[in-house]
């Protein structure tokens, strides 16, 4: 049976007054991001900074499109069983690896094989955990046996940190990156740039257009802003929210602002008091008017949610109504929790994570109406890990969007899932029920009906505070062609020019 996609949710022409940018002599185009990636081996990249630079060194066995639909990439087809537990990729020929080398398929099930271990405590084994048994039956093709059936199973073969990497090359991933991509790693100053250039060997015939990459590491929103508007970098990733209008009124600038399915949440943590008690967690979504936070927070740029599916999705559950603030309803319900006089609480947000910051200051002056009395603590987010995910009772986090529905609620929500156990420990057997038959469903209008229920139980029974998805924004000097801003925050750069 062959696979067909299930639906999940220009650039403008460089301005003729314009001086071309020195860099266009040389056709390289420089992008400003704020951090230096920690690590060169995709497989354990975690931050946005890093996932541009998986998508530009390496390949999957597929691609999300900025539509986010899914199409081939190293695989050139795939084909699924009926019960959607067995998969096979056939895999393109002549791919070669920057060394020279062709990709075959041992490649493919070295690199999964090594996700898998434990030992190797890969970020997102946990979205691949299904992979039962592995095999190559020739040096291009790729069988999957599945302990479940899982319908999205080509969806996540997209995803960031499963980009294929040569067999016999690991060791030297860390130093010495090696890929299948348009662009080949050539140094790395960490605080400095990274420099990328041409594949002159890449398997779609004609591309890259560009010779080269440079991702400047600026971190500094300020001076990365001053330095597109000078015209020494052409994009700036992730641009602040306030300054997408601003930097819309430039006329020798672009900015794409985009829907995303990335979230932001206060996260309650669910066993132990005071929001253990689901009319305390009630209180606090109907203390808030989320119209009010996204406009405070966010300037607009981005929308309320009631779970990490965005409203931008099939999926997502329309008939449920976001309520307005109702102070006296929250009071109520604090009051039959065993809080008549209110709640005090103090709410912990990540220094460096101005967003996040700004959310919890928000919801601060926000819920004092509805009986809640917050204090915002700030904690270096570096210190997230070791001392307030899965710990504190009440925070401010959130996520990157992930490539399918499942992989966006399933660990998040469900009462196993990895991603709960960090943050919310909730418990829904409802919630769960729906999950599983989701995932395990290849017929879409079953699975959104699945995701729908989940949601509907989630709204009786609120795991925390979704306060929006967030749109991205990226700025572009108007010489940048043919480049789209990516709702997964990556960028593809196959087509673009310096114009």
């Amino acid at each position: 049976m062959s696979l067909t996609r299930r639906g999940l949710i220009g650039s403008a022409a460089a301005l003729p007054f314009m001086a071309r940018p020195a860099s266009a002599a040389r056709n390289v185009l420089r992008l400003g991001v704020g951090n230096s990636p920690t690590h060169l081996d995709p497989m354990f990249t975690t931050i946005g900074d890093e996932y541009i630079y998986d998508n530009l060194v390496f390949n999957g066995l597929t691609r999300m499109r900025a539509d986010l639909g899914i199409v081939p990439d190293l695989a050139e087809k795939w084909t699924y069983s009926q019960d959607l537990k067995q998969w096979t990729f056939h895999l393109r020929r002549g791919v070669k690896f920057h060394n020279g080398r062709e990709l075959v398929a041992d490649d493919v099930t070295a690199m999964f094989k090594r996700l898998l271990d434990p030992a190797t405590a890969a970020p997102s084994r946990s979205n691949y955990t299904m992979i039962e048994h592995m095999s190559s039956p020739d040096a291009y093709t790729v069988i999957f046996n599945l302990s479940f059936a899982y319908g999205g199973f080509a969806d996540i073969m997209s995803d960031r940190q499963v980009k294929i990497t040569p067999r016999d090359l690991v060791a030297q991933l860390a130093t010495k990156p090696i890929g299948t991509g348009p662009f080949m790693f050539q140094s790395y100053t960490p605080g400095d740039r990274m420099v990328l250039a041409k594949n002159p060997n890449y398997f779609e015939a004609g591309l890259p257009l560009l010779e080269g990459v440079e991702l400047r590491i600026i971190p500094e929103m300020s001076v990365k802003i001053a330095a597109l508007r000078a015209g020494d970098i052409d994009i700036v990733w992730q641009i602040p929210l306030d300054q997408v209008k601003p930097l819309s009124a430039d006329p020798k600038l672009r900015v794409d602002s985009v829907a995303t399915g990335s979230w932001d949440a206060a996260i309650m943590n669910n066993i132990n008091p005071p929001f253990n008690d689901v009319r305390v967690r009630r209180a606090f979504n109907i203390a808030v008017d989320k119209r009010d936070v996204v406009e405070l927070t966010l300037f607009g740029e981005g929308v309320p949610t009631i779970s990490p599916i965005p409203p931008t999705s099939p999926f997502y559950a329309k008939d449920i109504v976001i309520p307005k603030a109702d102070p006296a309803a929250s009071r109520k319900l604090l009051a039959e929790a065993g809080h008549p006089d209110g709640l005090k609480i103090q709410l912990i947000v990540p220094v460096g994570r101005p967003v996040r910051e700004r959310l919890g200051v928000t919801l601060q002056q926000l819920a004092g109406p509805g009986g809640f009395d917050i204090s915002v603590q700030r904690v270096p987010f570096s210190s997230y890990d070791a001392e307030v995910s899965g710990k504190a009772p009440f925070y401010i986090d959130g996520y990157f969007a992930r490539p399918t529905v499942d992989t966006s609620t399933y660990e998040f929500l469900h009462s196993n899932g990895s991603w709960n156990e960090r943050l919310w420990h909730y418990s829904n057997a409802a919630v769960d029920k729906a999950l599983d038959a989701a995932r395990e469903t290849g017929d879409a209008e079953k699975e959104k009906a699945d995701y729908i229920a989940m949601q509907q139980a989630l709204n009786a029974d609120p795991c925390g505070f979704f306060a929006y998805s967030v749109n991205y924004a990226c700025a572009y000097r108007q010489w940048v062609e043919n480049v789209r801003t990516h709702p997964m925050q990556w960028f593809d750069l196959r087509h673009a020019t310096i114009g």
